[in-house]
């Protein structure tokens, strides 16, 4: 396992690459939005809810694909994550939940869709491709 360690603390390297393309997505969408200030506050919060939402999901999947560990082992919930199937799933959801909470707010279509749709595909190659160069 390749990881960091600052002090007490053990960041496992695919975390902080994955932080780094969450933060080229929202340039991405910083950048998009810079002529419509009103909407970047709305698309924050949202993308804030959705982050919560995708890590709960994320977190909690296991209940969902191995309901038996809170009988078994109620404490491996809080180390044992969903793995490959818990986060296509939370990323599914939080799609769908980002999908949904930008159309209630008044956003068009097209301009949520030119949002998200290059975010993810932001997150998925820059993860990927600099995992493959670590």
């Amino acid at each position: 396992m390749d990881a960091i360690q600052l002090g007490p603390l053990l960041i496992k390297k695919s975390y902080l690459v994955l932080l780094f393309s969450c933060l080229l997505a929202y340039l991405y969408i910083a950048i998009y939005l810079r002529e419509k200030p009103e909407l970047v506050t709305t698309v924050e919060n949202h993308l804030i809810t959705g982050l919560l939402i995708w890590i709960l999901f994320f977190k909690f999947s296991i209940i969902i694909f191995r309901p038996s560990i809170i009988w078994t082992n109620p404490f491996g919930l809080l180390f044992f994550t969903g793995g490959t199937r818990g986060f296509y799933l939370a990323t599914f959801v939080t799609t769908a939940f980002l999908f949904w909470k930008l159309h209630q707010s008044n956003l068009h279509i097209r301009t949520s869709t030119i949002i998200l749709i290059p975010s993810i595909i932001i997150i998925i190659s820059s993860y990927y491709g600099i995992m493959a160069i670590l």
